[in-house]
């Protein structure tokens, strides 16, 4: 038999797939792959590209501003500071005054808790006759430092604010002589008191003059604790010729020579610029080393601290700096507000990153400081106003009516009004006159001046109330 040609019918047996074709769709599949995968790659490398090309123009910035400060002499490291600070201050009583401050370090030991330069309290009441138990210690005391009070009279010789050498290491700067020169102060102030207890006009005299002597010769403007403290002794300054009122032991002459004294408002917008640029100075070497912040703020270990600064975080630390600065551009009586604005404006801003986070930790409080500013101007106002009214009485022989009546030897309405432009409280009683600023005595908006004469609350002892001035 002839065997038959069957074709086999289809589907059935084995059947080998096709080689080609299965290369073809693996090509297929990884091709689209391919393509899916090159997407993110693409935007990564684009945005690696983008932040690359903004880092480069942000380091060119940064080199342009860092350049234009040192052209200008602003500080803005360790040795731009050392620099501006040797500039703006005078060598030649540094030795007397470094001597002064060793002085009164010692003077500390003696003081135990003697008012002012110690724990006592203070006598609120000057007149002759008035009990002060710790009247001979502090005679005693002050017997014993009277070469250091007349050393510091001397040193009114040498021209301020006086140069300290000061090893400027960033927030770590140890100051030192600042924080000292507050004792002197103390020193100075306890003197004057003591003299008017015992209306010895000459010594309360030269005692007064010297406490301002020392605020100018540590007016250092190279950052805000410094000014701070400068503006804390010239407080005690004009709180010592408040109290020396209350005594009428001044002659026309001097009435004259401690109006002048305080006649002249402090330069704020000059200053603000000049401690805001210490403050830079002090914080930028930060960024080569944020780790320091730990120490200063005494916190835990924060991953942030141990990245890398980029450019344009250091750039937006040193913009924040400069739009501070320009707080002072409003003039003396709107920093405080500027600088609310600037701030709340600085860090309501999302897109700042790195550089928010370090601006929070190294910024102090600017708003605050702004408004030392404007506390310090009202006490300045309210001291002249004070000194003008006895002014008035000596040449006329009576009190002012009102405090408008003190144009008549030469003020102007400014002169008895707050720096927010309200006008001192004014009262006379009993052969003395009252002149007041802000309230806070149950008050309950301190910024308000009271219409009526504050008094001490109920429970109060021996104890003078502030931004209230007695003139007999």
């Amino acid at each position: 038999m002839t065997p038959s040609n069957k074709t086999p019918r289809h589907g059935s047996g084995n059947h080998d797939s096709d080689p080609k074709g299965s290369t073809i769709m693996l090509r297929r599949r990884l091709k689209w792959i391919g393509l899916v995968s090159l997407i993110p790659a693409a935007i990564l490398i684009v945005f690696v590209g983008v932040i690359g090309y903004r880092e480069t123009i942000a380091s060119g910035e940064v080199k342009a501003k860092i350049a234009e400060m040192r052209r200008d002499g602003e500080p803005f490291d360790n040795d731009s500071m050392a620099k501006y600070f040797e500039k703006n201050a005078h060598k030649e009583g540094t030795a007397a005054w470094s001597e002064i401050l060793a002085l009164s370090q010692a003077a500390d030991a003696i003081s135990d808790n003697l008012p002012m330069v110690g724990s006592g309290t203070l006598l609120s009441d000057l007149r002759p006759g008035s009990d002060w138990p710790d009247e001979p210690r502090v005679a005693e005391f002050l017997h014993e430092v009277r070469p250091l009070i007349d050393r510091i009279a001397k040193a009114d010789e040498f021209p301020r604010p006086v140069w300290m050498p000061i090893r400027f290491n960033g927030i770590n700067t140890l100051l030192q002589e600042s924080q000292e020169s507050r004792s002197v102060a103390r020193i100075l102030y306890l003197d004057a008191i003591h003299a008017l207890y015992h209306k010895d006009d000459k010594r309360a005299y030269q005692a007064i003059h010297s406490l301002r002597t020392v605020a100018e010769a540590f007016d250092w403007d190279f950052c805000m604790v410094t000014n701070l403290v400068s503006l804390h002794i010239r407080s005690m300054h004009r709180e010592a010729i408040d109290r020396s009122l209350e005594m009428d032991v001044w002659n026309e002459k001097q009435l004259d020579d401690l109006s002048d004294q305080v006649k002249q408002p402090y330069d704020v917008a000059k200053t603000w610029k000049a401690t805001i640029a210490g403050e830079r100075g002090s914080a930028y070497p930060i960024l080569d080393n944020p780790r320091l912040l730990q120490d200063v703020h005494n916190a835990p270990t924060n991953p942030l601290l141990w990245l890398p600064v980029t450019p344009s975080t250091r750039l937006a630390v040193l913009q924040a700096y400069e739009d501070f600065q320009h707080c002072a551009d409003a003039g003396d009586a709107g920093i405080a507000a500027q600088a609310k604005v600037a701030v709340a404006k600085y860090f309501e801003r999302r897109s700042l990153g790195l550089s928010s986070f370090f601006l929070g930790m190294m910024l102090p409080d600017i708003t605050s400081y702004a408004e030392a500013f404007d506390r310090d101007e009202t006490r300045r106002r309210l001291t002249y106003a004070a000194i003008a009214i006895k002014r008035f009485q000596k040449k006329n022989q009576r009190w002012p009516t009102s405090l408008s009546e003190l144009s008549g030897i030469g003020l102007v309405a400014t002169n008895w009004t707050t720096a927010d432009g309200q006008t001192f409280g004014y009262e006379v009683g009993e052969g003395t006159a009252y002149v007041w600023s802000y309230g806070s005595y149950g008050s309950s908006d301190k910024k308000i001046v009271p219409k009526e004469r504050p008094l001490p609350e109920p429970d109060a002892v021996n104890e003078a109330l502030p931004n209230l001035v007695s003139i007999r």
